[in-house]
């Protein structure tokens, strides 16, 4: 704000200053012109003298002018790029009232993030780049089709590969950090929703490639969270609250995408629910309400599925 202040400020300084200067020389000249009676491609004097001032006053607001392009982009903007701004701010403004239509009236038929085919492709680990293209191509036509035959029954509009898909597709096979990656890891490639999708919206999806890597190991101990016994414990809240901590530890912690980081699922608990809800209700102090790995985890795995525990805290 101050910065914006400060620099119109000086802009307008710096054009006084210049049209100052060129009004004073036009003055001059053209007094020079008028005393001495000199003429310009054989015109009278007083005509002369006339053209002078007016061509002076003339090149005043053309030096002005690109004083005030050069010192600031926002003048550059306004004289060339009016109209194509207005364009685009209507085009933006029709997009916001559609999509707030569609979040207000709209039926929501898939979630941004959301893993929009249910499975994956593994790339071996050492697989060369043309055969990973390959792979890759093929698992890209398999899903555009699974995607056409299910979602346009939920309402959404078929999808049409585009022209350059190949071309998109070989970028991301042909990153250097991909290379790298499959050089030590099996890949993974799966489709997740790029943003949220609406009955009659055209199906639109994001192709993603990652590390196949191991990402937790069976029974690392992922979270715990302490709860206090007594009558009014809830064993199913504190494991929801457990679950939500688990997704937040797999995603910041353990690298993994969004979807399989919030696909964590409780596979078994020691006690059962019924007796770890019977243990709080009669005991007293604090327990350690602990979750564990149930497996080898890896983004191939879809999620992150936990044994969790009860034990009294000392």
């Amino acid at each position: 704000m101050v910065a914006d202040i400060v620099r119109g400020t000086l802009t307008i300084l710096i054009i006084m200053i210049v049209s100052g200067v060129i009004a004073y020389v036009g003055d001059r000249v053209g007094h020079q012109v008028g005393r001495k009676r000199l003429t310009l491609f054989g015109i009278r004097p007083r005509y002369t003298s006339t053209i002078v001032a007016v061509g002076t006053g003339m090149i005043i607001a053309l030096l002005a002018i690109l004083v005030a392009i050069i010192v600031s982009q926002q003048v550059k903007t306004a004289l060339f790029r009016m109209n194509q701004i207005s364009l685009q701010i209507t085009q933006l403004q029709a997009q916001k009232n559609d999509l707030e239509s569609k979040v207000n009236t709209g039926q929501l038929v898939v979630r941004v993030d959301s893993l929009m085919v249910p499975f994956f492709k593994k790339i071996v680990k050492g697989t060369a780049e043309d055969q990973r293209l390959k792979q890759m191509t093929d698992f890209y036509h398999q899903s555009v089709q699974w995607m056409n035959a299910n979602y346009t029954q939920l309402g959404l509009r078929k999808f049409t590969p585009p022209t350059d898909f190949e071309k998109k597709l070989n970028d991301i096979a042909g990153q250097p950090s991909v290379t790298v990656a499959g050089l030590n890891n099996d890949l993974l490639v799966y489709v997740t929703a790029d943003q949220n999708l609406y009955r009659n919206d055209e199906i639109h999806f994001q192709l993603n490639l990652i590390a196949d890597s191991k990402r937790m190991g069976k029974g690392q101990n992922i979270a715990y969270l302490v709860i206090p016994g007594g009558h009014n414990a809830d064993v199913n809240l504190a494991v929801g609250e457990l679950v939500q901590i688990v997704s937040n530890v797999a995603s910041r912690y353990g690298g993994l995408p969004p979807f399989f980081a919030t696909n964590t699922r409780v596979v078994q608990t020691f006690p059962d629910v019924g007796a770890m809800q019977l243990a709080l209700n009669k005991g007293s102090g604090n327990y350690a309400l602990t979750a564990f790995a149930a497996e080898d985890i890896y983004p191939h795995t879809g999620g992150v599925p936990i044994v969790v525990t009860l034990t009294k805290t000392k």
